[in-house]
């Protein structure tokens, strides 16, 4: 089962008139946990009043 780690937001950049990219403030402790190939999927979790919400993105950056 995938673990969730509480991340925030250091940067958003807007892509196109419906596309951001995301860079999440990884804390040093977690970098190995957070090292990624480009085409890699991940899921982004988030409460939104009482309800969980999730989401699946692929990564398509280059490392």
């Amino acid at each position: 089962m995938s673990k969730f780690h509480p991340l925030r937001i250091a940067h958003i950049a807007r892509e196109t008139r419906d596309a951001v990219a995301l860079t999440f403030d990884v804390p040093p402790a977690l970098a190995q946990t957070f090292r990624f190939v480009q085409g890699q999927h991940l899921t982004l979790r988030a409460d939104i009043a009482n309800d969980e919400l999730r989401r699946f993105y692929s990564i398509c950056s280059a490392v």
